[in-house]
């Protein structure tokens, strides 16, 4: 009973989120056959997008909108949104619930990404936990294939749209280190 009169109480007092909320409901569901009607995809080319900050939805799609991320099939589906379509996806996926799915990882390979993390202070960024702030985006239980991916493409320049921090990270990473990482935090 405590936990329904919280989230009332939470209503109440934030009832402008909880619409915004709605309305980016309302928008995901041209966003479910990749990401999953909550936001935990399914595959792992696609990124779950649940629990994901608000702030680093809202730019990664405006990024996409705007070219300076390119992707053949999210670039011509959020052509339409305008700002505040792109702020409400944000606000209701970062209100949805990360699914923990059972991940296959090497324990020694999640060992040496886990002190290769720590190395790069990959945590003054995304904060501890890995769990993201504002615009640094949420990296535990992401999809390991897909935080490879972005790793190469950082690494080799292609994905640039970050104001120049992840690239000087990345830059010198091996992608044996790579995998290391992705399986780390994959495994969170």
């Amino acid at each position: 009973m405590k936990p329904i009169l919280l989230a009332l109480a939470a209503l109440l007092l934030c009832p402008n989120a909880y619409a915004d909320a709605m309305k980016g409901a309302q928008l995901s569901a041209s966003c479910a056959h990749c990401h999953g009607t909550d936001g935990n995809s399914s595959a792992q080319a696609y990124p779950n997008l649940a629990a994901q900050t608000a702030e680093y939805i809202y730019l990664q799609i405006k990024a996409f909108k705007e070219g300076r991320r390119a992707n053949p099939q999210m670039s011509p589906m959020v052509g339409i949104l305008n700002d505040e379509d792109m702020h409400n996806l944000g606000d209701f996926y970062n209100s949805q619930t990360l699914v923990r799915r059972a991940v296959n990882v090497d324990p020694a390979i999640v060992a040496q990404g886990k002190k290769l993390a720590e190395e790069l202070q990959c945590a003054s960024c995304h904060q501890p936990g890995y769990k993201g702030l504002k615009e640094f985006p949420r990296l535990a239980r992401q999809k390991q294939a897909y935080v490879a991916k972005q790793l190469r493409e950082f690494r080799d320049g292609v994905r640039t749209n970050d104001n120049g921090v992840m690239a000087p990270t990345a830059k010198n990473l091996s992608d044996e280190q790579i995998e290391a990482l992705s399986q780390y935090f994959s495994s969170l």
